[in-house]
């Protein structure tokens, strides 16, 4: 194929794939009619593209006999074009078709094409097969906590126990795995088994309306039924890295033990799948995604070819616009796949995430494919034992199974920032990676996976364990500052406690504290829990506990809420808090003190669960916190800088506003809130 009429490479660089990618394609693997713009349209042409004399000569890659698989120049409900004789179309979504075309030779399909007014390409359908060695192996799951097991080196290992106790993921968030099926009753895999919410099982109708009866839980696109079992076992041993339970008494654990995990069959029971079953399953998880509503945030595709595809990489890309991050094996051919690539790996995408395979000792495993442009990361693979049909467990090798240890990693991000884009979670994961030497100029970002630092790399951390509480030492003299600040604290008076009689005056919401008072002003506030020392328009932590006050004054949904707030003596937490329906349910916006600095987050609080919606790293521990609400548009700024932006509509109903502290020693001064 002509280099000169290669489409440049444009990932942002910010992504690890370098902009000195390769660029040409094999002409012999190529399956597109002519490579110009991705889009354009089959024209009659001197020269026959490079898979006619594959075939014709058999270098092709193995394809399936008389089938082809094409796409519409644009969406269609129907056929825009008629078989010929003997000859048998059947569509695979409204973009993409396949044709039987028994006893045709290759030239002659490609010919009949190019008459076609309404197609935009055709090309064989390919094989694809599993990126997983035949090595079967037995022994301890080294890639979650490696102790140097398998002649490794103790700590080379994804850092799951450091990144579960962030999050251990949400059944809310869903993975398709794109494979040979899944063991759907294998009790370490039963509970996180996705359940379509919009199909009634058993009544023999497409409730949904998504074209499939009863997709319960995926579907075969091998057999065309509801039943994607898995009677070669890859597939459910890449579900059982990614999403077995744990802490349940039995088997493995999954690097998301939360997670749902949608079965999607395309490969039979050879372990062998084929252009069209793929394309019908990539445009399965899209729709339902796109079109459903289901918050499926990736897809695990642990298969390869050496054949270039115009169609697959039309339908990766519209995954990817869906919001749907591809995760894919490299290979296993030990080959460079800069110059030699393997695909899907090898399609210039940025929702594409390439994973090779490294030991327990940190080393590039020596099956593993490896590209300093063309792959993104590595991750544990040699060894991995998991979950196989039958309620068994049993240990593969190859990248088959270093993938999903990174889908994984995404369903635990997904679940720790709701509506996180594809690019942050690409970029996490590249950023977060441990470099090591033994990768440099192996893979683009020249580390292994790591589930903690990834997300680090998205605000998360642990919450701080409580520390002692410091003596009370005289506050520095702030340095000026654009934000108001309070003067030095005067002698305390007495401090109000729990049996105190709380002060009842409200406050309005539109009145403004722009300067401190000089006289004792405690009617500001409305105690609810723990302690607070009130003095002038400043109020003080006192408990080493949690402590809040509510502003009591007529409910407000939107409200732009401000606070001078201080952490420097003493304290984990401020938080201010807004929509508050009761003690359990509210949205805040809060500046944290954590071992590795200070943080700025937004969290929703439902029913006494936190669910956090942003986060930030915070310069200092001291400045104004603004938290500002409209409509479902939520934002956070802290020293005058927008730092966090979300939209949630969970709590829409207008509610008190307040503040809350985290310990001794937390300063609020100069709140105001105004409608």
């Amino acid at each position: 194929m002509d280099a000169a009429m290669d489409r440049p490479f444009s990932l942002p660089s910010t992504l690890h794939r370098r902009a000195t990618r390769r660029s040409q394609q094999p002409a012999a693997a190529s399956a597109g009619i002519e490579h110009l713009e991705p889009r354009c349209l089959l024209t009659a042409a001197p020269a026959l593209p490079g898979w006619v004399d594959a075939i014709d000569s058999g270098t092709m890659p193995e394809v399936r006999e008389s089938y082809w698989v094409g796409q519409w120049t644009m969406a269609i409900d129907r056929l825009p074009v008629e078989a010929l004789p003997g000859w048998k179309i059947e569509p695979i979504s409204h973009q993409n078709f396949t044709v039987y075309a028994p006893g045709t030779s290759a030239e002659d399909v490609y010919e009949w094409a190019t008459r076609q007014d309404g197609i935009a390409w055709i090309e064989p359908d390919v094989a694809f097969h599993p990126t997983a060695t035949n090595d079967p192996l037995f022994g301890d799951q080294w890639a979650l906590e490696n102790t140097g097991q398998y002649y490794g080196t103790a700590g080379v290992d994804i850092a799951a126990a450091e990144a579960w106790q962030i999050t251990t993921g949400s059944t809310e968030v869903v993975v398709a795995i794109i494979d040979s099926g899944i063991d759907i009753t294998h009790p370490d895999l039963a509970a996180n088994i996705w359940t379509n919410p919009g199909e009634i099982a058993g009544n023999g109708i497409d409730d949904d309306g998504n074209g499939f009866i009863d997709d319960i839980h995926g579907w075969d696109f091998v057999d065309d039924d509801n039943l994607p079992l898995d009677g070669y076992g890859h597939g459910t041993h890449i579900a059982g890295t990614i999403g077995a339970m744990t802490n349940n008494g039995i088997g493995v654990a999954g690097v998301a033990p939360q997670v749902s995990l949608m079965a999607l069959r395309f490969q039979d029971d050879r372990g062998v799948g084929y252009t069209s079953g793929m394309l019908a399953a990539l445009d399965y998880a899209t729709r339902m995604r796109r079109d459903f509503g289901i918050n499926l945030v990736a897809s695990n595709n642990s298969w390869a070819s050496g054949s270039f595809s115009l169609v697959v990489e039309a339908a990766i890309r519209a995954h990817g616009e869906a919001g749907i991050t591809f995760v894919t094996a490299a290979g296993n051919d030990a080959t460079d796949t800069d110059t030699s690539p393997v695909y899907p790996g090898g399609y210039d995408l940025p929702n594409i995430i390439v994973v090779a395979s490294h030991a327990a000792s940190g080393s590039l495993a020596g099956s593993s494919n490896f590209g300093s442009t063309s792959v993104d990361l590595a991750a544990p693979g040699l060894a991995i034992k998991s979950t196989l049909p039958g309620g068994n467990y049993g240990t593969l090798s190859g990248t088959s199974m270093a993938a999903p240890h990174v889908t994984g990693v995404v369903a635990l991000l997904a679940a720790a920032k709701p509506g996180i884009s594809v690019a942050e979670i690409r970029g996490a994961i590249l950023n977060g990676v441990t470099p090591t030497t033994e990768l440099a100029g192996r893979v683009a970002s020249g580390g292994r996976l790591n589930a903690f630092a990834a997300l680090a790399a998205i605000g998360e951390a642990p919450e701080p364990t409580p520390e002692p509480t410091p003596e009370p030492t005289p506050e520095p003299t702030p340095e000026p500052t654009p934000e108001p600040t309070p003067e030095p604290t005067p002698e305390p008076t007495p401090e109000p406690t729990p049996e105190q009689e709380p002060v009842t005056a409200a406050l309005p919401v539109n009145e403004r504290f722009l300067q401190e008072s000089t006289t004792p002003d405690p009617t500001i506030w409305q105690q609810q829990t723990g302690g607070f020392s009130v003095i002038d328009q400043a109020a003080v932590s006192t408990d080493s506990g949690d402590s809040t006050m509510t502003i009591r004054s007529a409910p407000v949904a939107d409200v732009s809420l401000q606070s001078f707030v201080d952490l420097r003596n003493g304290g984990k937490r401020a938080r201010l808090i807004a929509r508050q329906q009761d003690a359990g349910t509210f949205y805040s916006a809060e500046l944290v003190v954590t071992r590795k600095g200070q943080m700025v987050l937004i969290y929703r609080y439902e029913n006494g669960q936190r669910i956090q919606l942003g986060a930030r790293k915070a310069p200092k521990p001291v400045g104004r916190l603004e938290f500002h609400l409209r409509g479902s548009q939520l934002s956070l700024y802290f020293r005058r800088e927008l730092l966090v932006q979300v939209n949630d509509n969970v709590i829409p109903a207008a509610g008190a506003v307040g503040i809350s502290a985290k310990g001794s020693g937390v300063k609020f001064a100069n709140f105001f809130a105004e409608v």
